[in-house]
């Protein structure tokens, strides 16, 4: 007996999805850059579609979307070189404090003695390995020049990549804003014939959610660096403003501020000013902790449609599983699963008298009607 496959299973169907399945192996390098463009149009679609109703149609189809991918790019860009421009050009102010100090020995700071439970150990311990004329440049001596030359080379294979990940972002972001509106409606089309009404729905929460990710990290940003710039100008911390917006900048995504409150903390300790490095560090990191836990995802809440712990997990489950991508992609699967959970409960058929309910629970009074399917 000749068993009839599915009707939904065919031999086109099957082509189809090996060639499919093909294809995403062969751009697998290229699915980063992609995700990044599509979120990035996504995201700045409303303003795009401003801008062309402004334009003539000449221009809207060839100048604007190259015009338009270039600023986003600068946009997004500029700020991450400027911070980083920043924190080189002190950082060789640094090394050039650090290495005159060394002449004469780098003593630990005052105030690290006084921390209770170990701080007389620690200064010790500093001393001992940086205390001697010479020692900052003896520790350095230890590092092993294969381990420095690897770590050179791995920097070097980072900025490749991401030039790489850049110029092709840059490339499918044009192409996006070119064809978006054609794109759009095909996907909208076939999304309606084969799920209908909840299709539509679950592309809007996930559009919506993406969208309000990308402005809770500009609004965050922007409160991260007037806050913490008025901090360092009320600690006397040397070009307040240079700093407020590098933190700011940096603060936009989660966990990386505080690498620019540690800079500003290492600027000080230079200076021996312990009283500033302890006022910037622990008012800097509580600022930077509210902001990530709590205003961050009090901000997406609305436009993604999550409660302040839905929007919590998905930005730090999306950061553990993506990366920083994940930053986008976890509000955004956790608001679609909530969603699909919200209509699965909301919409379940009622219990009819006759339901047997016992068996599960003991009582059918106990158990809700909405949780259980005839």
């Amino acid at each position: 007996m000749i068993v009839s496959p599915p009707p939904w299973l065919s031999w086109r169907r099957v082509a189809a999805a090996v060639l499919l399945a093909l294809t995403l192996w062969l751009i697998r390098s290229f699915v980063v850059p992609l995700v990044w463009a599509a979120i990035f149009a996504i995201a700045n679609w409303p303003l795009y579609r401003r801008c062309a109703q402004h334009l003539p149609d000449a221009l809207k189809a060839r100048a604007l979307p190259l015009a338009f991918s270039i600023l986003v790019t600068f946009l997004v860009l500029g700020p991450v070189v400027f911070a980083f421009a920043i924190l080189a050009g002190h950082s060789q102010a640094w090394l050039t404090e650090i290495s005159i100090m060394d002449k004469g020995g780098l003593v630990a700071p005052s105030w690290l003695s006084a921390i209770p439970i170990g701080g007389t150990r620690l200064a010790d311990a500093w001393n001992d390995a940086l205390g001697a004329p010479g020692g900052v440049s003896a520790l350095l001596t230890r590092i092993e020049q294969g381990s420095l030359l690897r770590s050179l080379q791995s920097v070097g294979h980072l900025i490749a990549y991401h030039a790489f990940v850049v110029a092709i972002t840059v490339v499918t972001l044009v192409l996006l804003f070119r064809r978006g509106e054609t794109l759009a409606e095909s996907l909208a089309l076939r999304i309606d014939e084969q799920f209908g009404r909840l299709g539509t729905k679950f592309v809007g929460v996930a559009v919506g959610a993406l969208r309000a990710t990308v402005q809770s990290m500009v609004l965050v940003g922007l409160i991260d660096g007037v806050a913490l710039g008025i901090i360092y100008a009320l600690a006397h911390i040397p070009s307040p403003v240079a700093w407020g917006a590098v933190t700011g900048i940096l603060a936009m995504l989660p966990f990386t501020g505080y690498f620019a409150v540690a800079a500003v903390c290492v600027a000080q300790l230079a200076q021996a000013s312990s009283t500033s490095v302890l006022m910037v560090g622990a008012v800097g990191i509580a600022v930077l902790f509210l902001s990530d836990k709590f205003v961050r995802p009090m901000l997406m809440a609305k436009g993604a449609r999550l409660d302040f712990l839905g929007a919590f997990m998905g930005t730090v489950g999306g950061l553990q599983t993506f990366g920083l991508l994940g930053i986008f992609i976890g509000p955004v699967v956790v608001a679609v699963g909530k969603a699909i959970l919200d209509e699965w409960l909301t919409h379940s058929r009622p219990l009819t008298p006759d339901t047997e309910v016992t068996a599960i629970t003991g009582d059918a009074k106990s158990f809700p009607s909405v949780w259980v399917r005839p």
